[in-house]
């Protein structure tokens, strides 16, 4: 694949600019089990998995300038390199990436990625789901990012990322995002622009608010049922506003999008747009206990012709739960949740342990 070769000559390029320089590296290890049980089901299928478990990989190499990042996820149900990025440090505040990365305009993933121990809540919102575990918005692409920030304001923070990219594909198995290792020469994959920009109080505070924004190209694979086997392509626009707010024992994080969709059939073209958003609280109690509590909910989700292709979207979820940091860097947590979808609703219990090893 084209851009294969392109990633490996320009990391091949960037090492040799950078000799000389001494080499530094990161490893972290992020393995975690789960058991969950549903109950009240009234769908047919819930995608919940009775027992995961996984381990997610993050090594960073960097030396000079040049900045090496990759991040591989193995579990008892897949195993799939969700990042790989070579990177070069243009400045203390910016840096270019070119690779496979993570949507910019995720704030959720942004910060916590496919670790487990990285977030309080077992499951993240359903918006902001991985692609192959029934998201509705393209969450990985293959091409340019570059992320920066700047003081600004008498000491607040401008945080900034834009990228573009190759953008996911809808088959009937849902999205499907550029496989950078394995390409399928017959793919239609499009492509999409992603950007982020948000204001803090000072350069390492998790507090601050933003905006997210997101034009992407999802062409179609092998759809086979009736209603959308005529549907060719998807130009889905995306905006948002999130706003984090983190004091010493507590924590709140809200997100909401909006959606406008174009459905290009062929035979005629469809307006469509929804909006979906989610709160979550966290405060942390004595015995390092902290308790969380998330609701989702949407707007036009069940009229939406671009989300019936995800007939299984939690269109609205009610999420309570207690985690319990019992040791260093390791976390027992407990979660209920009620999910209402297109289909149906449903209720679950989940139990998980988390780790994190340098």
């Amino acid at each position: 694949m084209r851009f294969g070769r392109l990633l490996s000559l320009a990391l091949l390029l960037s090492w040799q600019l950078a000799r000389g320089e001494p080499l530094k590296y990161e490893f972290l290890l992020l393995p975690s089990a789960e058991g969950a049980g549903t109950f009240d089901r009234t769908v047919p299928d819930t995608q919940i998995h009775a027992a995961v478990v996984q381990a997610d990989v993050l090594l960073t190499l960097q030396q000079g300038p040049l900045k090496l990042f990759s991040e591989y996820l193995l579990s008892n149900h897949e195993g799939d390199l969700e990042r790989l990025q070579l990177g070069w440090q243009l400045s203390d505040d910016t840096v270019i990436w070119l690779g496979r990365f993570h949507e910019p305009g995720s704030v959720w993933n942004h910060d916590h990625h496919h670790g487990q121990y990285l977030q309080t809540s077992i499951t993240r919102p359903a918006i902001e789901e991985w692609e192959d575990l029934g998201g509705v918005l393209p969450q990985h692409f293959t091409g340019v990012l570059v992320e920066s920030g700047a003081d600004v304001l008498n000491g607040r923070r401008l945080r900034m990322a834009l990228a573009g990219g190759i953008a996911p594909q809808i088959t009937e198995e849902g999205l499907e995002a550029f496989d950078l290792i394995h390409p399928d020469t017959d793919s239609r994959h499009q492509l999409g622009f992603q950007g982020r920009l948000s204001l803090h109080p000072n350069e390492f505070s998790e507090s601050g608010a933003g905006l997210l924004l997101a034009d992407d190209e999802l062409t179609t694979v092998g759809l086979i049922e009736p209603a959308a086997a005529t549907l060719d392509h998807v130009h889905l626009r995306l905006y948002g506003l999130f706003a984090t707010y983190a004091h010493a024992d507590w924590k709140v994080t809200a997100t909401i999008y909006a959606a406008d969709g174009r459905m290009y059939y062929t035979t005629h073209r469809h307006e469509d747009s929804f909006s979906v958003g989610y709160i979550q609280g966290e405060y942390r109690f004595a015995y390092d206990l902290t308790g969380f509590a998330r609701w989702e909910d949407s707007i036009g989700a069940a009229s939406s012709e671009y989300l019936k292709l995800f007939d299984r979207f939690a269109r609205a979820r009610q999420v309570a739960g207690l985690r319990w940091d019992f040791a260093h860097r390791q976390a027992l947590t407990v979660q209920f949740a009620r999910t209402h979808t297109l289909e149906g609703q449903y209720s679950d219990i989940r139990l998980q342990w988390s780790a994190a090893f340098f």
